[in-house]
């Protein structure tokens, strides 16, 4: 029973370590004394470190210093204090993330994250492709805000989900509010109740919910309303 027990262990080490060498992210384990003593290929590719630096078993606070010196670290203002900070991480027992801006344009996002007793694990991810993705997002949105913006006409524009997208500077000086202050809470629900607060009574709102929430093929249409202040 004894040897069997260890060829399964033995099994499952192997299975572990296979597995590990496949990851694309980069794994490091350190144990409850703070000492890397587990790390994958992806690990030693992305920290650029030297193979027999990492054979030693570097503490966290030792990887970070050579790090920083092989510049694959961003230099915060206060490096000390953040050295101190991310040594001190694992004894919280609290999962820590950041994003490490490097030269070139590369990003890594890299999570600190506490295992049993003690021990904890610290794992590194390209997210390059990610975040030049996400930029290149956000710069659409903006050029698209900006010419939005310019139209005297407002415009509102809502996904098929029934959640506002976009709005443009006209709509809110019509309507009087900025929905796109708080775009995660703007959906076309809420936004009709504010519509029928600042317009006379219509069956308008209600029509333009639904139409909105349905789904297909759909017809255009146009209707009027009356603000309160008399505006059509």
């Amino acid at each position: 029973a004894a040897v069997r027990a260890e060829s399964a262990l033995r099994d499952f080490r192997n299975t572990l370590s296979d597995t590990f060498a496949q990851l694309a992210l980069g794994l490091g384990l350190f144990d409850q004394a703070g000492r890397l003593q587990m790390f994958n290929p992806a690990f030693g590719d992305l920290t650029g470190l030297p193979v027999e630096f990492l054979l030693r078993k570097p503490s966290l606070g030792a990887l970070l210093d050579a790090l920083r010196d092989s510049g694959m670290l961003p230099e915060p203002k206060d490096w000390r204090g953040w050295r101190q900070m991310m040594t001190d991480l694992p004894a919280t027992a609290t999962p820590h993330e950041e994003l490490w801006g490097l030269t070139g344009g590369v990003t890594y996002r890299a999570t600190l994250r506490p295992q049993a007793k003690g021990a904890f694990s610290l794992l590194l991810e390209d997210v390059s492709t990610e975040m030049s993705r996400s930029q290149r997002y956000r710069a659409d949105m903006e050029l698209a805000q900006a010419v939005i913006d310019t139209l005297d006409e407002g415009i509102a524009v809502f996904a098929g989900t029934g959640q506002l997208v976009m709005s443009n500077a006209a709509y809110s000086a019509l309507w009087g509010h900025d929905p796109g202050a708080v775009l995660g809470e703007g959906s076309i629900r809420r936004i009709a109740a504010h519509w029928r607060e600042v317009s006379a009574p219509s069956p308008l709102w209600s029509e333009i919910e639904e139409f909105i929430a349905s789904a297909g093929m759909r017809d255009g249409w146009h209707a009027e309303a009356r603000l309160r202040d008399g505006r059509l």
